[in-house]
Parts: structure tokens; C-alpha cells; sequence
């Protein structure tokens, strides 16, 4: 190894002290720190007793040169000794510096808590990581430089003197331009402290197991530190290894992560440069250019609205692009099937459409376009341009892939924007207040007008309801993806069995070997959906047989009219407004629309009866299935008379409009065409909520971060398996009763012997334990299985109330 390996040793600013190691003024690391190769010489001398392996000439040739050098085993002041005795101090360094890294790694020996290396690789040094200007490379301010490097300094000591293990876990960034791109590279810092020591000056300090925890509790409070263990008191000897690894990718991802979470990273000129400049961070490519664009429903395409966040190369706001514009061009496919399209250049694209020619014109011969998805649809596009060809190829697109998640949720977040701010327009012109909390926003209206009277603050005070309880309830189809695709899967196979049908007629007097083709594709598009429904097979059908089966119709007629019947056929089964065959899925969405109408018109007239026994607010929400939301309690009455009977009340009505519900739908089942079913859900929860307007949204939303669980647990309830098995706890002909709390169980306990006696619910309950979900934990159930077959002692079509005799069995 040459004399290369070393840096200059300079007096860092975080060391200066005087002779006794305290600290000269309030910005100076307060401890007294040496560089000593001392710890590494027992390294050595430990490894040839412990170490069967170790070359043992080798270390007694060391030891032989430290004889001659005695200078060495001494405290470091001078990096002139290191020079001079180099040969010697490589065979040290052997071990941390191996020789087969030695040109790649980025690697040095510093002294304690300083920046500057007195032996480093040649490639570190190449590079100036460390050196005078250390601060900047680290981004920060030296206060906080300062703060940190004491603080790790301090973990030392507790953990070495006083048994206390207390971490540090925040690493060193530095963040630097290359110098042939010009563009920034981050490399992270690795610390290794084997050969550091930290020695008590004088007698050691005694602290207890509380002051401890006290100092730790209190670890921004330094000069609380330094009182109960002064700096003067320790001292830092020996070096550490500083290793850095190159997380160029890691850091701009992460920046991309936190600079997509800005409300105008994508729509504000600024944001979007930015975006760029990180992308071409994250690529190492100084010239390439960004264009975004949001990808509408085609019938919106060309439309203002439409095109509010587009910022593409020349898809602008401003451009005269139309959607008849983008057929055959390379954006056709990406808007159309989400396809990621490559064009290594521009220059040389076979077919070229108006769009190539413009893009050209921008001056960029390179390029990808990908799609933005979200929640399985596209909603919008991400271009990437250079202006040398090949420079961007299919590897950037697997890099691509880590990033296009984050764009499309900004872009989602951009777009719910947009339609939300369509949305307040059209609520606030049509949407009517709930009726039990009507008399609250009047109350704020004209706190509002007195403000504008007065000229002071204009915002409109916020309206939150506090201490009130929440009930919900959901009734969900069972399985309705896997239905909804079964009746797809069907419909197709109907379609392509009338077009086989079609060419096989026409193939009786027609010699054509294009006729096997297309008989061959259309089995195989059989074959494949049998198997598995995927979600572009549909498409990729009906185009098939769009463009290449029924254009031949007319052809087959006149040269053959044996093929008239099969035609007729084919034509007879898509006669509708979505041209195709469409029987199956019609039956699930008819079925469907049932069980929603009969649940929903339901819940409505016993929820109006509700309403009359004591107010409350009120939402449902129709999905596949119906869910609701109830909340009561005295702050939302204007005279704010409330009774936790009124509550009790509320939670046995909605068990029985749940068993109602079941009951309804199971005599429903006989009438359908396809005969689903449903499952039925009922979440406790005993402890009291705020809920807030969100005038953004027009809507009630609990209130605050404690009360937050509340809401996740309502998201991922359908999710929910018994503990320890694969099945669903929500299933058909049962009612789940999730909660938390043991006084919950007990509570539910005796409305269900109360309708077991009524006729509502079966003899068997079952008490389950639910699996852990993401942010859920601790959930329990009671599964109740409805009485279908028994006649009830209430005949709610008779005009038998359910909240009357919930009423009567409340007061009981």
C-alpha cells in the first residue's frame, strides 16, 4: 500500500480544548479526545492468542517494527508520524483495510467525533467526503452536528460506566455533486467504534437506576447532562472506522416519497421541477425531462376539467390534442390498456402520427411512457424523455417500477381534489343538512354574519359534537367479486361459443385457413377464461371479436347465406345498449340491485320509526351490500336531554333490524336469478367520540387520534379471520358482534338471550377470538346464528315496531 492512503490531519473545530480536555467555549465538543493506534495493537496481540488461523510471522514482523517504532504505542498528535512510519502502520490497518477492497471501498480511520481521516481509501479520498467542509455535505447546522456527536458521546459513557443501553439510531447522510453528471449522490455513514475507548478521568460518578432514566427521558436537555456527568470527567481514545455506502437510490426515493406528499408537487410549476431534478437524481441522467398527465374517461377527454394536471411534453393544459388525435399513437396504448411503452427513438418510429412528430419537436428522440395506476384503474401517465437515444431503455423501466406507486398517489390525491372542489359546488347548492343537527349550523351561520358585521375572522367556526356514541352495521353480498366475474366469465364464453358457431358455418363452403386461425384464437380465449378471469381478458375479448369477427359478417352473408342463422344468433344475443352477450351479468346485477333495495327500503322506514323515539344521525352507504353509521348522544340535541337507556335501546333495535334484514333476504333468495347471499356485521364500541364536520367532504368524521382506531377497525373488519383458522367471521345466515371490551359481551349477551326468546336468534352462540390485523389488535366476537325457520312473536309486516319492543325490552 502507498503513501496514498492517507488525508491530511487537520485540527478539527469539534476538538479544540485546552491541555486539561475542558471545553474552550459553548460550541466545541466538550470532551477531550486523542487519536492512539493502542487499541489496535491489542487487536493484534489478542488475535494470535485466540485466532489458530492468524499468521503469526506476519505479527511477529509487526511486532518487530513497533519495537523500532515505540512512538506509535503513544497518543497521535502529529500526522507526520503516521508518514514516516506508514509500512508499519499498513501492516496495522491490514485487517480493516483488506487489501482486495482497497481500490472500491470508501472507507477511513478518523480520529474520535471528528470529520477529518488521517488513512483512508484512495477512492474516499477521490471522492472529499470528509474534509473542512463536513457540515455541509451533512445538511445540517453545526448545533445540531454538535448536539448529536455529544449525545452519542454520552451513550458511550452510559454504556461502558453504567450498564445503560441507550441508542443513537440516526445515521450520518452526506450529500454531494458527481462531478462528471453534476448531480447529487448521498452516501450513507457507518460507524465502527471497536477501536475507540472511552477512560474515566479521576473517580467515576455514581448515578442510580433513576437518574439514569432521568437523564434518558431528558435526552435533548445537554446541560442537564454535563452537570450530572461533566465532560472533564472522560476522555475518547483510539480512532474509528468510518464506512460509507452509496444510497443514492434509497435517499431520492425516500425525498421522491416525502416531496409527493406536498398538495402541489404535481400541479405547481416549482413542485414539478423538482420532481424532475430527483428523477434525474435517481437515474444519474443530468438531461432527461418529466411530463405528467392525468389519463380522464375517454368521453371527458376533451374537456377543460379534463385536462387540469397536465403537465406532459405536450400534453398542456393549453394544447389542442384531441382523443380521435391519439389513435395509433404511442399514447393510445398506454391510455387505453395501461400498457408501459419503450421508444428507444423517436427519429426512426415506424408509422409516426402527428403526436411523434410533436414530441419531436421538443427536441427529445428517447423515450418511456408509463402508466399511473390506482386501485386497479389508470388515471394517469408518467413520460420520461431524453434527447439521446437508447439512453432510456427496458432497465429503466424495472428502476421505473419502485416509483410509479408514489406519482399515482399523488396523482389520485391531485384528482380528488379537483372532483372535490366540482363536489362542494354541487353540495353546497343541493346537499340538506342532516335534520337533528340542522339547529348547530344555523347556530354557526350567524355566529359567521356577526363576525363579517364586525369585521373580524370570516372562517366559519368548526362544528364538532362531542361525547357521542357510534353504532355500525354492515349487510355484504357474499363473494360478490368472485360472482360478479363468474357471470362474466359466462357471458364471454356464451359470446365466443355464437362466434364459433358463426365461423364454423361459413367455413363449410369457404376453403379459408384464416378461418382455423381465427377458430384456434377463439378456443384459446375459451381455454384461458375458463381457467382464470383475468382483468384485462374481458377487454382483450370483446376486442377480438369487435375487430376481427363481426366485420366479417356482412362478407359471410352474401358469399354464403347458410352462415345467415348463426349470424342472426350472434347478432340477437349482443341487440343491447352494451353490445354484448350480457345474461349472466344482468342476472347479478339485478340480483344484487335487489338485495340492496329490499335492505336499504327496510332500514329506512324502521330507521324513520327510530327517529321518532329519540333523534340521532343517520348515513348509509349502498357497495355491494349496505353499511351504516349511527351516532347519538346529548351534544348533537339542541336542548341536550339524553339517557344511556336511549343508547341501549339503539343497540338491541339494530340487532334486531339485523336479524330482520337476514330473515328478508333469505325469503328474497327465491326470487332471484342469481341466489346470493349475505353476511351480517354489528361493531361495539362502549367509550364515547367526537365527530367533526369536514367541511371539505360535507360530512361527519370522528374527531381526533384517539378515536381514529375506531375507523380503521371499521375499514378492515370484512377482512377479519378467526383466530388460529382460514375462516371469515362474517358468514352467511350469522350475525358477527365484534368488540373489545368484556362489559361490551356482557351487555349483548342479554339482548341475545332476549331474542332467542322472541324467536330472532338460535340456541348456539359462539364467543371467537378474531386474528390480528394491520393497526387491529384485541378484537373479539360473538356469531349468532339466525332463526330462519321459527315463527316470531312480532309480525313486523303486521305493523309490529322493532324499536317498540326493543323499547319494552330496554325498560326491562
Amino acid at each position: 500500500m502507498s503513501s496514498n492512503h492517507r488525508s491530511s490531519f487537520h485540527e478539527s473545530v469539534v476538538s479544540i480544548t485546552n491541555n486539561d480536555g475542558i471545553i474552550l467555549s459553548a460550541d466545541k465538543f466538550p470532551f477531550k479526545t486523542t487519536v492512539s493506534l493502542r487499541p489496535l495493537i491489542k487487536y493484534w496481540e489478542n488475535k494470535i492468542k485466540t485466532d489458530p488461523s492468524c499468521n503469526i510471522a506476519r505479527v511477529q514482523q509487526l511486532s518487530e517494527l513497533l519495537r523500532k517504532t515505540p512512538a506509535l504505542l503513544e497518543p497521535i498528535t502529529d500526522i507526520n508520524l503516521i508518514e514516516e512510519h506508514i509500512d508499519t502502520v499498513d501492516i496495522l490497518m491490514e485487517d480493516i483495510f483488506p487489501n482486495a477492497l482497497w481500490e472500491n471501498d470508501l472507507k477511513a480511520a478518523v480520529a474520535p467525533f471528528h470529520f477529518d481521516s488521517f488513512y483512508s481509501t484512495p477512492r474516499l479520498q477521490e471522492l472529499h467526503l470528509l474534509g473542512e467542509d463536513y457540515a455541509d455535505k451533512l445538511n445540517v447546522d453545526y448545533k445540531t452536528l454538535l448536539f448529536r456527536l455529544t449525545l452519542s458521546a454520552y451513550t458511550l459513557i452510559l454504556e461502558k460506566f453504567y450498564n445503560a443501553n441507550f441508542m443513537v439510531d440516526e445515521p450520518f447522510i452526506f450529500t454531494m455533486k458527481d462531478k462528471f453528471t453534476e448531480l447529487e449522490r448521498h452516501y450513507k455513514l457507518d460507524v465502527d467504534l471497536k477501536f475507540m475507548e472511552v477512560k474515566a478521568r479521576g473517580e467515576l460518578k455514581e448515578l442510580s437506576v433513576q437518574e439514569i432514566n432521568f437523564l434518558i427521558n431528558r435526552y435533548n436537555d445537554l446541560d442537564l447532562w454535563m452537570l450530572k456527568l461533566p465532560p472533564e470527567n472522560f476522555e475518547f481514545t483510539g480512532f474509528s472506522i468510518y464506512d460509507f455506502t452509496d444510497v443514492t437510490n434509497e435517499e431520492t426515493i425516500s425525498s421522491l416519497r416525502y416531496s409527493l406528499l406536498d398538495r402541489d408537487s404535481v400541479s405547481t410549476k416549482e413542485g414539478f421541477q423538482a420532481l424532475q431534478q430527483k428523477l434525474r437524481v435517481l437515474f444519474q441522467l443530468p438531461g432527461i425531462r418529466l411530463g405528467l398527465a392525468t389519463c380522464p374517461a375517454l368521453q371527458e377527454f376533451d374537456t377543460t376539467y379534463a385536462r387540469k394536471i397536465w403537465n406532459g411534453l405536450i400534453l398542456t393544459q393549453d394544447c389542442d390534442i384531441k382523443l380521435q388525435d391519439i389513435q395509433g399513437s404511442i399514447y393510445e396504448p398506454v391510455i387505453k390498456k395501461g400498457h408501459t411503452i419503450v421508444i428507444e427513438d423517436l427519429q426512426v418510429f415506424p408509422n409516426p402520427t402527428p403526436i411523434e412528430k410533436q414530441l419531436l419537436a421538443t427536441g427529445m428522440r428517447n423515450m418511456i411512457v408509463a402508466p399511473l395506476e390506482y386501485e386497479g384503474s389508470t388515471i394517469g401517465l408518467l413520460e420520461l424523455a431524453s434527447p439521446i437515444p437508447g439512453e432510456l431503455n427496458a432497465f429503466t423501466t424495472i428502476k421505473l417500477k419502485d416509483i410509479l406507486p408514489l406519482f399515482a398517489l399523488a396523482m389520485n390525491r391531485g384528482l380528488d381534489e379537483l372532483r372535490s372542489s366540482i363536489q362542494n359546488i354541487i353540495k353546497e347548492k343541493y346537499t340538506a343538512i342532516h335534520p337533528i343537527v340542522e339547529w348547530r349550523f344555523t347556530q354557526a351561520a350567524i355566529n359567521l354574519l356577526e363576525k363579517i358585521e364586525r369585521n373580524v375572522s370570516s372562517e366559519i367556526e368548526p362544528i364538532v359534537f362531542k361525547d357521542i356514541y357510534p353504532l355500525y352495521g354492515a349487510s355484504d353480498i357474499r363473494s360478490s367479486a368472485v360472482e360478479r366475474n363468474k357471470s362474466i366469465q359466462s357471458d364471454l364464453l356464451e359470446q365466443l361459443v355464437l362466434a364459433k358457431e358463426v365461423v364454423l358455418a361459413a367455413k363449410n363452403n369457404m376453403s379459408l385457413s384464416i378461418l382455423d386461425e381465427l377458430l384456434f384464437k377463439i378456443d384459446k380465449y375459451s381455454q384461458s377464461i375458463v381457467h382464470e378471469l383475468a382483468s384485462d381478458d374481458e377487454g382483450n375479448v370483446l376486442e377480438f371479436l369487435r375487430n376481427e369477427i363481426e366485420p366479417l359478417f356482412k362478407h359471410f352473408s352474401s358469399k354464403d347465406p347458410a352462415t345467415l342463422p348463426a349470424i342472426q344468433a350472434y347478432r340477437f344475443a349482443i341487440n343491447n345498449p352494451y353490445k354484448m352477450v350480457y345474461n349472466k351479468r344482468r342476472d347479478y346485477e339485478e340480483s344484487v340491485y335487489l338485495i340492496n333495495e329490499t335492505i336499504s327500503s327496510f332500514l329506512e322506514r324502521e330507521e324513520e320509526k327510530a327517529q321518532q323515539i329519540f333523534p340521532h344521525y343517520f348515513e348509509k352507504y349502498k357497495t355491494d351490500g349496505l353499511e351504516y353509521n349511527i351516532y347519538i348522544g346529548a351534544s348533537l340535541l339542541n336542548d341536550g336531554n339524553f339517557e344511556m337507556i336511549y343508547l341501549k335501546n339503539m343497540r338491541l333495535w339494530q340487532l334486531m333490524l339485523s336479524c330482520e334484514i337476514a330473515r328478508r333476504i333469505q325469503k328474497l333468495r327465491a326470487n332471484l336469478k342469481l341466489p346470493l347471499e349475505i353476511t351480517q356485521l354489528i361493531l361495539v364500541h362502549s367509550d364515547s367520540l367526537s365527530i367533526r364536520f369536514r367541511l371539505d367532504e360535507k360530512k361527519f368524521d370522528v374527531d381526533g387520534a384517539n378515536n381514529i382506531r375506531y375507523e380503521i377497525i371499521k375499514k378492515r373488519l370484512d377482512k377479519a379471520f378467526i383466530k388460529g383458522t382460514e375462516e371469515r367471521l362474517t358468514q352467511p345466515g350469522k350475525i358477527a358482534i365484534v368488540y373489545t371490551q368484556q362489559k361490551e359481551v356482557i351487555e349483548y349477551m342479554r339482548y341475545v338471550e332476549f331474542l332467542q326468546s322472541e324467536g330472532y336468534i338460535k340456541e348456539e352462540i359462539e364467543h371467537l377470538e378474531l386474528e390480528e390485523m394491520q393497526g387491529v389488535q384485541g378484537l373479539k366476537a360473538l356469531r349468532v346464528s339466525v332463526n330462519y325457520k321459527k315463527e316470531l312473536r312480532h309480525n313486523i309486516d303486521a305493523g309490529d315496531e322493532l324499536l317498540s319492543i326493543a323499547q319494552s325490552a330496554s325498560l326491562n
